[in-house]
């Protein structure tokens, strides 16, 4: 039986991203990120975070939550959109369905009308962050430089992962096998996280656990973590 000792912990990356962002400028970082903004209007903000350094793909509505599979931040207007999933609700149905199928992905919610409407209410049952539509400038980009920084640390996504793990009630035993695959992954530079998959899929894992790990290695972040 393998000891308790030999398996890789997360405190073994704490500093992983400190160290490995060192000579990346703030561009390079801001751009490492794919975004998607979800607005059935022109997005004001648009071409101010493009010269920021930021990477914004503009969306009028979606239709599938596949849609968005390939982006790491979501901007999503609560106002016009969600037509495809609950009207009533707007956006907020989206960003309920986004963090259901990627709770990793991060979701920032934004509206022109009130912040405690329906749908803002709605929205920040599952929202990562929320903002009014003419906010700053200057509050756009430390919103998502907040979250693009937290995205580009594996060390905080696994933190987050392993807690969702546990608040599904996942065999604790099963999330140290888990932790262990992934640092390993980390420290190794596998991109493709392939012992952490095959753990995955040798493990008896519900289908919620499933997709917090699937949503989690999925990213397209790794590339820019190891290079």
């Amino acid at each position: 039986m393998i000891g308790l000792n030999s398996y890789k912990s997360a405190l073994e990356i704490r500093d992983f991203a400190k160290q490995n962002n060192l000579r990346k400028t703030k561009a390079d970082i801001r751009g490492s990120v794919k975004i998607a903004v979800i607005d059935d209007e022109k997005f004001v903000a648009l071409n101010n975070l493009k010269s920021h350094g930021y990477d914004v793909a503009e969306l009028p509505d979606i239709s599938r939550i596949q849609e968005i599979s390939e982006y790491d931040i979501i901007l999503c207007d609560l106002m016009g959109v969600g037509k495809n999933f609950d009207a009533n609700a707007g956006g907020g149905s989206i960003i309920r369905e986004i963090k259901k199928n990627y709770p990793t992905k991060f979701v920032i919610a934004y509206t022109g009308a009130r912040a405690n409407s329906s749908e803002a209410i709605l929205a920040k049952e599952s929202c990562d962050g929320f903002l009014k539509k003419d906010a700053d400038m200057s509050e756009w980009t430390d919103t998502l430089d907040q979250c693009v920084e937290h995205l580009l640390d594996p060390y905080l996504m696994w933190r987050d992962a392993r807690q969702q793990l546990l608040e599904i009630e996942t065999d604790i035993r099963e999330v140290v096998r888990l932790e262990n695959a992934y640092v390993k992954a980390v420290l190794s530079r596998d991109k493709s996280f392939s012992e952490l998959r095959s753990r995955v899929r040798r493990a008896d894992l519900s289908g919620n656990a499933k997709a917090i790990i699937q949503s989690l290695v999925a990213s397209t972040i790794y590339g820019f973590i190891f290079g």
